[in-house]
Order: structure tokens, then sequence, then C-alpha cells
């Protein structure tokens, strides 16, 4: 193949590499035409031997065109040899060798094939019949060229962000959506266009949002320009009839947990980070008071949702502003995910700031205790992690799932009797049949003998071989019987057996239900009781917690 066919064929794998996730800039580009056309180095007539002529020259002398470099063998040693390539950029190195390879690939569909397993000196060809094969510079591999360069050019703009992205974006549906979101937040701004209609103001809605948030793999939570937060999903708050997302500006998102518990909503938004574009909070918490209200506007998705009975708040991609009214809020349990979008070379030098150190003492409420007689520890008790502090006493299930365990292994101990019995009774009768067939037989072949001597009839012949039938079918009919009979009591013992480890591992599972454990090691120190009502007790166990 000449030269600008395989630089069309470059082409061609550049918007290939491009639609599978390779970045390809100018460098990646350069080091895939350079590979397209280097396995020609080996003659001094073509472009890249004339820049090498030395070496090309070697080469030709020594091993002839369209062997060495042409060899899968010479490819793997390039690899190793360019290693310091993919330490140094990764992108130049499968570049390079991906043009490498189109070499090779294009080269097959010429007459004259490829050596691939060379010094096996066998050519390959893409075609099995030679009138398929293309002639060196022929109106035929013009054309080739002309095609790999218009897929080339109609591939490139398809392939900016991904071929799996582009069909994702052809099909426009909140849940492939979600995909390119998941994709790309780590690397860029997401930016959706809405098709939809907002459920709650009764509104068409169109435009190009800012994406915040996934909502699970049904839809995502999107911004306007006014930064009210729309849930824009199949059945959502806005239905959406098509969603299709778009690459924004480049950012570098990273992540934090936060664990909540004992601190005030003003020193969460104190630590966050600074010089950040944009700020997300996402989490739970239960508040020490009642917070107060928060109504979000219509036809909008709040960000942080409050419960007044129990005491519980949501965060939903909160942004600080929105946490504001909330700073002088104890949260006495709680846990965050805290994800700032920097620009990039801009995030190196921020690190989230440590939060006040989480007070020692860790209070455990255990509502609707049937009596004090569950509480398992005192005040100056010391306790493990995991250790049970009480136990909400209720012995009728686990002796009914006892009692039924029971019953199953008794079941399948009764099973398994019958099936001792069952096996010594074959092993009885087929004993008594083998000995009847043996002695059948034995009589059958002394008839044989004195028939053919004529000393018995034919027809006492014909009765001594059909009573060994007989014999020989009961005997295959007992093994039937016994081996059904057998595979019967087997899966009922199974069963029973199975049902046995189900009902004991229910069992176990309801005491451990009724089991209240300790999430932190320490002393307890203090033993209250909340609240008394129809259900129970509320108390409330303190715990001093261990130092790690």
């Amino acid at each position: 193949m000449t030269a600008g066919t395989h630089l069309a064929g470059a082409a061609l794998t550049a918007s290939l590499l491009r639609g599978v996730g390779l970045e390809v800039g100018l460098l990646e580009g350069l080091a895939l035409a350079w590979g397209s056309v280097m396995p020609d180095v080996d003659t001094t007539t073509s472009g890249p031997g004339k820049f090498v002529r030395p070496l090309s020259s070697f080469l030709e002398r020594r091993f002839g065109h369209r062997t060495l470099t042409h060899s899968l063998l010479f490819t793997l040693a390039l690899a190793l040899l360019l290693y310091p390539l993919w330490r140094a950029n990764p992108s130049a190195y499968w570049a390079f060798l991906a043009g490498y390879l189109s070499h090779l690939l294009l080269d097959t569909l010429n007459v004259n094939g490829v050596p691939l397993l060379w010094p096996w000196r066998v050519q390959f060809w893409f075609f099995a019949s030679r009138e398929w094969r293309i002639r060196y510079a022929s109106p035929q591999e013009a054309t080739l060229a002309l095609v790999l360069a218009l897929f080339a050019f109609v591939l490139w703009p398809v392939s900016g962000q991904g071929f799996a992205s582009a069909f994702r974006h052809l099909v426009g549906t909140p849940e492939v959506a979600v995909l390119d979101y998941l994709d790309w937040r780590e690397r860029w701004e997401v930016w959706a266009e809405v098709k939809g209609f907002n459920r709650e103001t009764q509104e068409g809605l169109e435009g190009r949002f800012l994406v915040v948030e996934a909502i699970g793999r049904e839809g995502v939570l999107v911004e306007d320009e006014l930064g009210r937060t729309l849930a824009v999903s199949r059945d959502g708050q806005v239905v959406a009839y098509r969603v299709r997302m778009h690459r924004g500006r480049a950012q570098v998102l990273r992540e934090w947990r936060v664990d909540l518990s004992g601190r005030l909503v003003g020193e969460l938004l104190q630590a966050l980070p600074r010089g950040a574009r944009r700020v997300w909070i996402t989490g739970e918490a239960v508040p020490a008071t009642e917070p107060p209200p928060l109504v979000a506007p219509v036809g909008t998705y709040p960000r942080v949702a409050a419960t007044a009975s129990p005491p519980r708040l949501v965060f939903h991609a909160a942004r600080p502003e929105d946490l504001h009214p909330l700073s002088g809020l104890y949260l006495k349990a709680g846990s965050a995910v805290v994800r700032a979008a920097f620009a990039p070379g801009e995030e190196a030098s921020l690190v989230l700031p440590s939060l006040p150190t989480l007070p020692q003492f860790h209070p455990i409420v255990i509502p609707d205790l049937p009596s004090l007689s569950g509480l398992l520890v005192r005040p100056g008790d010391r306790v493990e992690e995991g250790e049970p502090l009480a136990r909400y006493v209720d012995d009728v299930p686990l002796e009914e799932l006892s009692e039924r365990a029971q019953a199953a292994r008794e079941e399948a101990a009764r099973l398994e009797a019958d099936l001792a019995r069952l096996e010594e009774r074959y092993r009885v009768e087929r004993e008594a049949v083998e000995r009847e067939l043996l002695q059948a037989r034995e009589a059958l072949a002394r008839i044989r003998y004195l028939a053919a001597q004529g000393a018995e009839p034919l027809l006492r012949l014909t009765e001594a071989e059909a009573k060994v039938r007989s014999l020989e079918e009961k005997r295959t009919r007992l093994a039937v019987d016994f081996t059904g009979e057998r595979a019967r009591l087997e899966e009922r013992i199974r069963a029973a057996r199975l049902e046995a480890s189900r009902l004991e591992r229910r069992r176990d599972r309801e005491a451990e239900r009724q089991l209240v454990r300790s999430p932190v090691a320490g002393r307890v120190v203090e033993v209250k009781v909340r609240d008394i009502g129809p259900k129970g007790v509320t108390v409330e166990v303190i715990v001093l917690q261990r130092e790690k």
C-alpha cells in the first residue's frame, strides 16, 4: 500500500481511538501517522526509508521488504523497546502502536500479503479470494484510501464524546444520560439538554442545565441559571421526553466523607474547601432540636429537606448557601459526602481542613424496650464494640422456630431410618433373586446339554429359558423400584435438612434482631430513662468512648 493509503488508515484509526476514550491531540496524531508508515522503513523507496536511508538500506539488503518489520514479533519487540514512551506519555505510546498495527492490517489487503509470523514465511491476506485483493497504486487502492478518509472525516465529530456516548446521545433517555454523567463528572462539567414537562407547575421545560447529581440510575438533579434544582427522570418531578448530555469546561472533582456526629452545621461550612468552583453536600443527619421550616420554591426539588418528628435533615447536592440558615443547628448523628469541583491544576493545593475532634461521650438511644429487665449493662460497666447493651425479650418466635427446626431434624432422622430399612430389604430381596437366578441358569445349562443329546424335549428347554428371563426381569424391576424409592427418600431428607437449617438461621437472625449492640468501645457512665409509653421504655445509654 502507498503512504497515502496508510495515512488515511491512520486517520480512521485516530477517530476509532478517540471514540473508545483515547485522547488524540497533536502529539498522538504525529505518533499515529509515524507508526502507520514506519513498517516500510525496510525499503529505501518509501518515505520513512528515505528519511533513515542507512537503516532502510541495511534492512532491505539483509532481510528484504515486508519481512522483519511487517511481523508481529517485531511489533512486540518495538512495544517493549518503547516502554519509556509509555511511562512518559501513554496516549502517544498506544497511538503509535495502533498506527503500526493499522499498517499491517492494510497490507493484508494487498495481493502480496504480509508475513505476520516471520521468520515463518507464510503470507497472510485479509481476503482468501485473490480477486478481492488490491494491487499497489491501483485505482482500487485510491478508492480504498478515499473511503478510509471519508470514514475518518465522518467519525471524527461523532467520536469526540465517545461512541458509547454518541449512542446514548441518540437514545436521549434519562437512564442512559445518567451513564454519561457518571463517566464525565470527574473530568468535565456536565450539562443536560432537557426537553420535558414540570408536573408541579404544569409547564413545559426545555433548555440546557448544569447537572449536579445523579438520582440513582433513573435520572439527574439539574440546576438552572437561578440556582434552582430540578429532578429530571422519566417519571419524576420533571417528566423528561429527551435528555442529552454535553461536556462543559474541564474540571477536577474531589470527594470527602465527613462524620457529622456532635458537630454544628456551621463547623461543616467553615471546613469546606476554598477556591472550588462549586461545592455540593449530600447526606443525612439527626439534629438535637427541631429544625426550622424549609420550603423549596414550587416546581423545584428541595436541596435540604427537614422533618420535625422525628427530627431529621436530608441534603441533596446542597450548596453552602442552602445550609447557612441552619448554621447554629447541633447534629447528634449523621454523615455527608462533600463534592467540590476545581479548575485543573488548582486542586492539589486545596485540602479539606480537619473538623473539630468528636466528643468522647457517645449517646445510644434504645427505644420501646419492653422493660428495664432487658437492659444488660449498668453504669460503670465496660463494653466492647459490638457487645450487647440490651435485649428485646420475646421468646415466643424463638421457641416456635426452634420447635419447627427440631421437627424438621426429626423428620430427616425418620426418613434416614426408612432409607436404611429400604436398603436392607433391597439387599435381602436381591440376594434371594440372585440365588434363584443362579439355580435357574444352572438348570438351563443342564437341560440345554440334555436336549442337545436328545434326552430332554425342547419344551423343557424353552420353559427353562423363560424362567431365566423372568428372573432377570424381576431383578431389573427390583433395582429400578429401589433406585426410584431411594432417590425420593434422599430428596425428602435433603429438603428436611435444608428446612431445619433455614429455620435455625431464621431463629439466629431473630435472636440477633432482639439485641442492641454498642457501636463503640468504652465505659457506660450513665443510663437514663427518657420516655415511658404504651410500647415500652425509651432508654439512653451514654458511653465514654475509649480513645483509639
